[in-house]
Formats: C-alpha cells, sequence, structure tokens
C-alpha cells in the first residue's frame, strides 16, 4: 500500500525541504503531499529533494506555493466559490499558480477547499441576521447530535448557498480546461462544519453539470468523523454522494469531539467503516497528522493502517 505523509506535519520546525525529505524517508515512505505552508523560495529545494531520496509528490494542497509576501498562508485564504469577483479572480490566479506547481513535481491532484458559506438565520419579524453552527455545541452538551437543531441549520445552509454554487459554477468553467490539459484532478476536500462548501450533495450536483474526470473529490477522514458525529452529512451518506470520483483522502483520527489530525489508531474514528474508500484503487492515501503529534507515534500509525488496508 503507497502511503504519503503531508509535509504539514512539519510546521513550526523550520527543516530544509531536504530534512523533511529524510525524515519521510526514515518512515518507510515514498511519496508526499505538498502543503499549503510550501514557500515560493522552497520548490527548487523540493525539486533536488525528492529526486536525491527518491522521492514522488503525488498530490499538492492548494494554495501551495504560498507567496513570500503572504505571513499567514492557508488553504482558505481566497475562495473559488467566492460571490465577489474579484475574490475568485484572486483565487483562480493561485490556484493556477498550484496547477503549476502539480505539473512540476508531476503531481496528479490538486487538493482545493471550496470555502465556506455565510449563514443567515432569519428574525421574527424582517430580514435575517449572520448566523454561526450551533452544532458542535449542542453536542457537547447532550452527548448527541441535535436532530431539530440539524434540520434547521440545514435550512439555513439551503437558503444561503445558492450564490457560492453559482460562483464555484463560474470558476470551474474557467479553470477545469487548463486542469484536463495537464491531467490532473482538481479535488475538493470535505471540510468541517455545515457552512463548508461545497457540500457532498452540491459537489456531486457539480460533478453533473461538469462530467469532467479533472473535477474531483477528497476525503478528509477526520474532518467526515466530526461532521458526522454532530449530525452533520454521516459518513455513509456523504460517500453515496462522492465515492465513484473521490481521488484521495487524508488520514487522521479524531479525539474527543473536534480533536483531529490525530495519529490513525489513537482516537475514535470507525476505520472499518471506511474500508470501501481506503481500498478503492488509484487513490492517494496521504497521512496527516498535527505538528504537534510525536514522530514516535508515527510508524505505528502506518503499521496501523498497513494492516486495516492491506
Amino acid at each position: 500500500m503507497d502511503l504519503a505523509l503531508s509535509t504539514s506535519y512539519f510546521a513550526g520546525r523550520r527543516l530544509t525541504p531536504a530534512q523533511m525529505a529524510a525524515a519521510v524517508v526514515r518512515l518507510g515512505l515514498r511519496r508526499v503531499e505538498l502543503g499549503y505552508l510550501t514557500r515560493e523560495t522552497e520548490l527548487e529545494g523540493w525539486a533536488d529533494a525528492l529526486a536525491a531520496h527518491g522521492l514522488v509528490a503525488g498530490s499538492v494542497h492548494a494554495y501551495c506555493p504560498a507567496p513570500v509576501s503572504d505571513p499567514h498562508p492557508g488553504p482558505e485564504s481566497w475562495s473559488l466559490a467566492d460571490p465577489d469577483p474579484r475574490g475568485r479572480a484572486a483565487a483562480r490566479a493561485a490556484t493556477l499558480r498550484s496547477l503549476d506547481a502539480a505539473r512540476r513535481f508531476g503531481a496528479r491532484v490538486v487538493v482545493m477547499h471550496g470555502g465556506r458559506v455565510a449563514l443567515r438565520r432569519p428574525r421574527l419579524l424582517l430580514g435575517s441576521a449572520p448566523y454561526r453552527s450551533e452544532l458542535s455545541r449542542a453536542y457537547a452538551f447532550l452527548g448527541r447530535p441535535d436532530p431539530a437543531l440539524v434540520e434547521a441549520e440545514r435550512g439555513f445552509r439551503q437558503a444561503a448557498a445558492g450564490r457560492w454554487l453559482d460562483a464555484l459554477a463560474d470558476s470551474l468553467a474557467r479553470l477545469l480546461p487548463r486542469f484536463e490539459e495537464a491531467g490532473v484532478a482538481l479535488a475538493f476536500e470535505n471540510l468541517p462544519g455545515i457552512e463548508a462548501f461545497p457540500d457532498p450533495a452540491e459537489l456531486a450536483h457539480l460533478r453533473r453539470a461538469f462530467p469532467s474526470p479533472a473535477l474531483a473529490a477528497w476525503y478528509d477522514v477526520g474532518h467526515g468523523e466530526r461532521k458526522a458525529r454532530v449530525g452533520d452529512w454521516p459518513v455513509a451518506e456523504t460517500l453515496a454522494q462522492t465515492l465513484p470520483f473521490t481521488v484521495g483522502a487524508h488520514l487522521h483520527d479524531v479525539s474527543g469531539l473536534e480533536d483531529d489530525h490525530r495519529a490513525p489508531g489513537q482516537g475514535a474514528v470507525a476505520w472499518d467503516d471506511l474500508l470501501p474508500l481506503l481500498r478503492k484503487p488509484g487513490l492517494l492515501r496521504v497521512l496527516e497528522p498535527a505538528p504537534d503529534v510525536p514522530f514516535a507515534e508515527l510508524p505505528p500509525a502506518i503499521a496501523f493502517l498497513r494492516d486495516l488496508i492491506g
């Protein structure tokens, strides 16, 4: 089983690409995902390090490379679903830089965060007010999902999401021909929170509107667990919508309600339920632990995943 390590694991360690690549080799791995913290100035170093250690970059996590001028780079610095045309234009430009990085390193996939819908709750009188999801707080209080709250929040989201859906369709119409030409997939990751966009049904809708192998899904195990736990998109429903065009997965565990990016096998994820995904032929499997996970926990996590997936 091929397994990659996300370079985001090394955040804050001030390591060179050569040092990060050497650590990947010590784990017995041969693949990496270049994370969104990869700087423009590191690309040459990564090219040398991958060649020197015989490593492959299977995926690039947008937005990569991060501009040197950005002091706080992140995967949601821009959104391809931004209703503001200026914001979408900036997101498209950054996405094309990520595509250039994927082509340079021979990566098959650019992993993308779609953004977040701005929810609004109707007022008793006229208009509406900004709203932030209460699903996690309700779960922490009740010890279970609150079905009435889930239904209400899904209604808020459905009422607000149309603008984001139209905006993302506009971005895809402009970008997918470039990805198709490059033979690279643009894969949207499932994110925690009911505001996360696109949700599995919206992504499946877009895939029908743009029936291109360049438009794909990316399943994040920890994010999926967090969403399912509070009643927002159970795992089986997510996979029913997106498994046929899912090209990769981030693998990490969840401790407690929201403490994700733990080492696989060290949390409460029901891994056996994910075997139809994890054993999918050609799937890119990327270990994505948080930087505070001790390095010593990674070899047992890799062994756990190899025993699980076969």
